[in-house]
């Protein structure tokens, strides 16, 4: 039985995110290499108690002269879990050329559509991939360098439609020690050594500098995305609330609407559940809170209510 040691309590965490549901079928994209191999870990974790249907995809880019190792090594892992696999081939270079399209963006354009069509013909419900901390740091910083809004600096969301990605709180390291605790075989692709593509430059040149200035880096970034996130949702449950007083005739400026939105609700767009306020809105109406819920009143009749 595969062993987490001290990961286990950050596994559990992933039940809090509502990634995994009863009865679901996902669908994961499986490599072989270290990511791939400890996400099926951590759903298979899980298979039993929430009833989850699980099945391997892999993907070939036929951009490597010897990936015919890595397919025999998926299909043995396959037989030895006793889990359904699927494989497709791509035509990467191809792709990239007809569409003018860097050979990364080509790859990961047709390796979500391969999966994608997968899914919806065998009947998967979601996707699972196996990004980790250390890729959304390197997206992070590779936006930043590139150019790119706030929203771009949001990082890789852990779901996105039926896309989900459980492992994206895991440091590489952590998954790297997990599996060689558990004598766990993976692929490793000898083409992430190399600087042919700008995520290699940035993980194998950019890193180590920002190790020594602080070697704990990663988490610092990975906190500050998930500011970036809360902040964001924050945002947008302000333009809910601001909606919320348009669709009720409630003409009030924006500065009275900011104080009333600040003494209601957290940065992260989250009702404050304690105790009752009330806030004067004009025209004999008033909002109030009342824990969880806000609602509107004039003359002790209810206008709208929001939760």
């Amino acid at each position: 039985m595969f062993n987490f040691g001290k990961l286990k309590e950050k596994i559990y965490e992933i039940e809090k995110s509502n990634l995994i549901e009863n009865g679901d079928k996902i669908l994961l994209a499986f490599s072989g290499g270290p990511d791939s191999v400890f996400l099926y870990r951590i759903l298979s974790f899980f298979q039993e108690k929430y009833s989850l249907e699980l099945a391997l995809m892999y993907v070939n880019h036929n951009l490597r002269h010897d990936v015919e190792k890595d397919l025999e090594f998926v299909k043995r892992f396959s037989e030895e879990n006793g889990v359904q696999l699927y494989t497709e081939s791509v035509n990467v270079n191809d792709y990239s050329s007809k569409n003018r399209k860097s050979t990364e963006l080509a790859a990961r354009e047709l390796r979500y559509s391969a999966l994608t069509e997968k899914a919806d013909d065998v009947g998967y419900d979601k996707i699972a991939t196996g990004h980790n901390l250390d890729d959304n740091v390197e997206t992070f910083i590779f936006r930043l360098l590139r150019g790119t809004s706030i929203k771009g600096l949001k990082g890789i969301p852990e779901k996105r439609e039926n896309i989900i990605r459980p492992i994206l709180s895991f440091e590489k390291k952590e998954i790297l020690d997990c599996l060689k605790a558990n004598n766990e075989e993976y692929i490793k692709d000898y083409t992430n050594e190399q600087n042919d593509y700008t995520r290699n430059y940035i993980r194998n040149d950019i890193f180590p500098m920002f190790l020594r200035i602080n070697p704990n880096f990663r988490r610092k970034i990975d906190e500050l995305i998930s500011e970036i996130k809360n902040k964001e949702n924050g945002e947008n449950k302000k333009a809910d609330f601001v909606k919320y007083l348009e669709e009720n005739d409630i003409e009030i400026n924006r500065r009275k609407i900011n104080r009333i939105y600040s003494n209601i609700f957290d940065e992260e767009g989250n009702i404050d559940k304690k105790g009752t306020r009330e806030f004067d809105l004009g025209q004999n109406r008033f909002l109030r809170k009342e824990y969880g819920n806000i609602e509107i009143v004039k003359k002790n009749r209810n206008v709208g209510k929001s939760r």
